[in-house]
């Protein structure tokens, strides 16, 4: 086949792809499941430009469909779109949907969303805020990937998983409370975040993958909980903003490169259960100074470990009982000075469990940790998608809080529920030893779960 032949056939087949679409109603494109009345967004001949609406349900050919997704690619390199309204019957945006649509500046994701696909918003360089609700429980590999615009994102308990790259390179990123449902967090995720200045790790993390935080140049601040057991490679590699970190006693491993050229890091405190350290883990770390190592058992190390780190200059603390084990073992036996040391490590402070109380209409969260912030989700289970003709309302309200602060760890959750069933109104949960719930009329709570308050 000729060049000319085959590009005309790329040409045709390019058109028949995007004219792959079964409806087309008040310029939206939509594929559709016959047999369930189900609809999906979708892209078509032409490009999406301006505001868009998606309605909740669409009528074709006599018969009315239910719009439960944003397909893959249905909104792909639409530039020219401004802003788009997500209905609640939406239950889930596909991968790439929204990749490099460079001119939308917000986006709200309804409560109905249970997952945002892979590369959702890749590359959506105008996008400053994206509100992510709690019906969310994963967000895709590279889903806000390279969105450089993107200076905060609240992330829900009802999270589970953040992909690989998820906020990879969003640089003007300058805060995120990682929730207390997450496990782990993905390789790559945070990568080039440079605009991060403190992450604090929920207790729930048991794992911190490659290159999560890698080039975070901003970042002075990590807290690392007991819950962590493993460090992945170049997980903090780059940081050059981090002074000093505090590794657990639940570490058992630290990646290779971990911290490799964190050049301002200067003290480095190792928990008495790493039993490995990976290839130049500390490496051109140049400002190091002091590390103190609480491993009784020297762990097994890469003799590259601290490489151009002018540990000669440095100290080394570690168990009275260990000091011969350490001088006889390199790297550890490079250090200038290698001394004892006394006691368990350092205990990180935990920020007090919030208090939460009810008065004059609004919720109302305490922390007797000074400078702690409380961190607060509100669900409501009869926020939900489906189709029929009824549906019955129990009006459940779920409200979790806990305080975070910069080095100490996450308070544990204060939780309340709020039921009314039935013309019957009550509380329940389990708020601090020191809180106290005050119960007015229960009206208002609608309207606390509209934002007043």
């Amino acid at each position: 086949m000729t060049k000319k032949l085959s590009l005309l056939f790329a040409l045709m087949l390019s058109t028949l792809i995007a004219s792959a679409y079964d409806a087309k109603v008040d310029g939206v494109y939509y594929n559709l499941i016959a047999k369930a009345k189900l609809a999906e967004v979708t892209s078509g001949d032409t490009k999406y430009t301006g505001s868009v609406t998606i309605p909740e349900s669409v009528t074709y050919n006599g018969v009315t469909y239910s719009v439960t997704s944003i397909g893959e690619k249905a909104f792909y390199t639409c530039s020219g779109l401004t802003s788009i309204v997500i209905p609640n019957s939406v239950t889930s945006i596909g991968s790439e949907a929204f990749e490099y649509c460079f001119g939308l500046t917000s986006v709200t994701i309804p409560n109905s969303v249970t997952s945002i696909g892979g590369s959702a918003f890749y590359t959506c360089s105008g996008l400053t805020s994206v509100t992510i609700p709690n019906s969310v429980t994963s967000i895709g590999d590279g889903a806000f990937q390279n969105c450089s615009g993107l200076t905060s994102i609240e992330i829900p308990n009802s999270v589970t998983s953040i992909g690989n790259y998820a906020f990879n390179s969003c640089s003007k990123l300058t805060s995120v409370t990682i929730p207390n449902s997450l496990t782990s967090i993905g390789d790559y995720a945070f990568q080039y975040c440079s605009g991060l200045t403190s992450v604090t790790i929920p207790n729930s993390v048991t794992s911190i993958g490659w290159y999560t935080f890698s080039g975070c140049s901003g970042l002075t601040s990590i807290t690392i909980p007991n819950s962590v057991t493993s460090i992945g490679g170049t997980a903090f590699s780059g940081c050059s903003g981090l002074t000093s970190v505090t590794i657990p006693n639940s570490v058992t491993s630290i990646g290779s490169w971990a911290f490799y050229n964190c050049s301002g890091l200067t003290s480095v405190t190792i928990g008495s259960g790493v039993k490995y350290i990976d290839i130049l883990a500390f490496a051109s770390c140049s400002e190091l100074a002091d590390v103190y190592c609480y491993a009784e058992n020297v762990p097994s190390t890469s003799s590259d470990a601290f490489k151009d780190s002018y540990v000669d200059y440095a100290t080394l603390y570690v168990p009275e009982a260990s000091v011969a084990a350490y001088k006889a073992k390199e790297p550890w036996s490079g250090f200038g000075a290698i001394k004892t040391l006394s006691g368990e490590i350092p205990v990180t402070l935990k920020c007090a469990t919030p208090t939460i109380s009810y008065e004059n209409g609004k919720l109302k969260f305490s922390c007797a940790t000074e400078g702690a912030t409380c961190q607060y989700s509100i669900t409501d289970t009869d926020i939900k998608a489906g189709s029929g003709n009824e549906v019955q309302l129990t009006t459940t309200y779920k409200v979790t809080v806990y305080a975070t602060k910069d080095g100490y760890e996450n308070s544990d959750e204060a939780t309340l529920e709020i039921n009314v069933s039935g013309g019957a109104s009550g509380l329940r949960g389990d708020v601090n030893e020191d809180g106290e719930v005050n119960v007015g009329d229960m009206v208002v709570i609608s309207n606390i779960m509209s934002g007043n308050e």
